[in-house]
């Protein structure tokens, strides 16, 4: 491969929403959207502090690659790659779609961002200000957004523009557009892997794009690659499962240890050995991947049904999966109901604890070897014992859930990557507790908005400025995002008189107290205590039943 060129390129967010959004695709490999409310509001702030949010950087191959589009269904002919800025490009496409988008058949969304003109400030809230969206697209002569703001806010109608508006449609995105003359061999994938991992160095790595790349261009014949492709694609657009886990396990099973597949050197050269172990025999590996689908297809099934994961947004770290999908290969499972229940139970018990732990958060090649190995030596039943002994022998030394660490962590869990363990947690007991989302239908996590109980914008208004305080465990839920946006900052002590009628065991599925002295503003530690104690004790009975204790 050759670069042609890498031309700067400057739009107006104006000119990136008209010209440029519906023509860009987002690579599988990437990771989803992890940005929360907060920090799509920090990026407005930002563009309207007029500081510089970053270049983005966009690939023009001449050849296809698997890929989302950025918006809306895609027609699988623009070849337009974002290799860096996914998170802003999306949370600024959803600024210009009242906070919802489609990305394929896929719904992304996030809490609406205000603007109240009296403090000049943006606020995460429905009820509080004006939408942002509607000023923005007003401002971009949208005519209904352009006669609904003059209608409904008269008096402030011209500043809203001028000071949110026209700065936002006006602001200047910087991109950088790399164009290259072809992608067909293993070159083109390695020069892409280096420019991909030095502009994302400062950042977090997503996946392990270098061995992806290079697996991609040289790992397989053309069959059997189009058979890993459609695979990823399949659980990636119904679970969410990144390719890394996908690949870890797929080269796991042809002989590969972790270190070979995520370093592009000793790559190369394991899967040079691995062509001359199947050349005689490529059956082999067409039998390997029927198997290996139908294991991860499984396990994710069973995930699912008795846990309520139903996507990898809340879990930790992927690769916490890989035990799971490789005792299921090991047995030939092909559906959930051939496992025996009793390891189904163990399997979902060291999938909760060494996600919550974070088994694999560092030095991970050797950890899952180890515990692939466990499960291959096993006779038939799932080894937790054997796994959650090796847990206790390497860091980070913990092979339970604490209960001081749920009951008295105070955490802000919504910041980025960490704290998603708590809310893995909160997803399960939801499920099993088969709570609603407030509007008649089972709790789904993919579908739901994360509720504060106690709402945000109404604690700091109440002089509550702690983040580890506002987005603690104890003030979330998962309820119907309808339902969020109707309760708005409206306190519970008012809110909950309305929902109760509706639903009688909101509190006990939600564990939420029931008492109306904690739902006060002057006693919300007090709430959190409690909750946090309610939790905790539906966490206790999870465990020792799937623990057969």
């Amino acid at each position: 491969m050759r670069i042609e060129s890498i031309k700067p390129h400057i739009v107006s967010l104006s000119q990136f929403w008209n010209e440029e959004a519906e023509t860009l695709q987002i690579p599988t490999i990437q990771r989803q959207f992890v940005w929360d409310a907060a920090d799509v509001r920090d990026l407005l702030d930002s563009i309207l502090s007029g500081y510089p949010v970053g270049a983005i950087i966009i690939w023009e191959p001449t050849t296809s690659f698997p890929s989302a589009p950025l918006v809306g269904a895609g027609n699988g002919r623009n070849l337009r790659y974002v290799l860096d800025g996914q998170q802003r490009l999306t949370a600024l496409s959803l600024l210009m779609n009242n906070w919802e988008i489609e990305r394929g058949n896929k719904k992304i969304r996030t809490s609406a961002i205000s603007y109240v003109p009296e403090t000049g400030k943006l606020y995460m809230s429905e009820k509080k200000g004006i939408n942002v969206s509607l000023i923005v697209k007003a401002a971009a002569a949208d005519p209904d957004s352009l006669s609904r703001l003059k209608q409904e806010y008269p008096a402030v109608f011209s500043q809203v523009i001028k000071n949110v508006g026209q700065k936002i449609v006006n602001y200047q995105l910087p991109m950088y557009i790399l164009k290259t003359d072809s992608a067909d061999d293993e070159s083109a994938y390695e020069k892409i892997a280096e420019i991909f991992t030095r502009v994302n160095s400062a950042g977090v790595k997503i996946g392990n794009l270098e061995m992806f790349l290079s697996f991609f261009a040289a790992a397989f014949p053309k069959k059997e690659k189009d058979r890993v492709i459609a695979m990823h694609e399949e659980f990636s657009e119904g679970f969410e499962l990144d390719l890394e886990p996908l690949v870890r396990f797929i080269f796991s099973r042809m002989g590969m240890n972790q270190n070979s597949i995520t370093k592009v050197q000793s790559f190369r050269r394991s899967i040079h050995d691995m062509r001359e172990r199947y050349s005689g025999d490529t059956k082999a590996i067409g039998e390997i991947l029927d198997r290996a689908g139908a294991a991860v297809r499984a396990v994710l099934l069973m995930l699912g049904r008795e846990l309520g994961i139903a996507s990898t947004q809340f879990v930790p770290s992927q690769n916490t999966l890989l035990p799971l999908f490789d005792y299921a290969y090991h047995r030939g499972v092909g559906s959930p109901d051939s496992i025996p229940k009793k390891d189904r139970d163990a399997m979902f018990y060291w999938f909760l604890v060494a996600s919550y732990n974070g088994a694999y958060s560092s030095s991970p090649n050797y950890k899952i070897d180890d515990d692939l190995e466990i499960v291959r030596e096993s006779a038939s039943a799932f080894p937790l014992t054997a796994l959650l002994r090796a847990l206790t022998h390497r860091s980070p030394h913990v092979n339970v859930i604490d209960r001081a660490d749920v009951v008295e962590t105070r955490y802000n869990v919504l910041r980025g990557r960490t704290g998603k363990e708590y809310l893995m947690l909160l997803d399960v007991l939801l499920h099993r507790n088969q709570a609603t989302d407030w509007a008649g239908k089972p709790v789904r996590s993919e579908d739901a908005a994360i509720h504060h109980i106690f709402p945000r914008e109404y604690l700091k208004g109440m002089g509550e400025t702690r983040d580890e305080y506002i987005n603690c465990l104890g003030n979330l839920t998962f309820i119907d995002p309808s339902i969020n946006s109707e309760i708005g900052d409206t306190p519970p002590e008012d809110y909950f008189k309305d929902y109760v009628s509706r639903d009688h065991d909101i509190f006990e599925r939600h564990m939420i107290p029931s008492s109306p002295r904690l739902w006060a503003f002057d006693n919300y530690e007090d709430f959190l205590d409690a909750r946090l104690k309610l939790i905790w004790k539906k966490t206790a009975t999870m465990l020792a039943e799937l623990h057969g204790k």
